[in-house]
């Protein structure tokens, strides 16, 4: 396996939300995660509010395959950023491209909205350890947005039901990190 560029999304690579959604639905059989269509997706690759993992093509080929993802949502007038969907293709896994992608999402929350707070639902051990590697800290949920249109997306995840059947909210683990807070702030 050669080298994965690891970047920023921009609108030429709205073309990739098909495989993004691909790639969510693939990690989303085994984990806890929101699917997407790949029409939302889209949205978020040409906004710039995405991170894509590309690797380099097969010997003769010219594309570069998508290998890794994750993107970001604001919320509450821009008072929360939520990153989500962030995986990496099993075949990919144990080479730090999920740290890459994060450092990514990270740097363009704070870019574009450095005074919103940043926030993640999991219950990946994996995705928590990265978090708080980059200061979140876990807090009940109701410290999280209370936008609904961001707990719909729940609705999509594979323990939705199961979740609401026993009449709570998530089976998540909800994280936070304040603005200024974590790499190069004030922390």
């Amino acid at each position: 396996m050669g080298e994965v560029l690891v970047r920023e999304s921009t609108i030429e690579d709205e073309h990739l939300a098909g495989a993004a959604a691909a790639l969510i639905d693939l990690v989303a059989s085994e984990n806890d995660i929101a699917r997407r269509t790949p029409a939302w997706l889209a949205r978020k690759i040409a906004a710039g509010r995405a991170a894509l993992a590309l690797a380099e093509p097969p010997a003769g080929g010219n594309t570069r395959e998508l290998v890794g993802f994750g993107y970001w949502s604001a919320w509450e007038d821009n008072r929360y950023v939520s990153h989500s969907g962030l995986v990496v293709h099993p075949d990919f896994r144990g080479r730090g491209l999920g740290r890459r992608l994060k450092e990514v999402l990270f740097a363009s929350t704070r870019r574009q909205l450095p005074e919103a707070t940043m926030m993640s639902l999991t219950t990946s051990p994996r995705v928590k350890r990265l978090n708080e590697s980059f200061g979140f800290r876990v807090v009940p949920l109701d410290e999280l947005t209370q936008d609904p249109a961001f707990w719909r997306g729940c609705e999509t995840c594979r323990n939705f039901e199961e979740v609401r059947a026993r009449g709570e909210r998530c089976c998540c683990e909800g994280m936070i990190l304040p603005p200024g807070e974590g790499p190069g702030g004030r922390a």
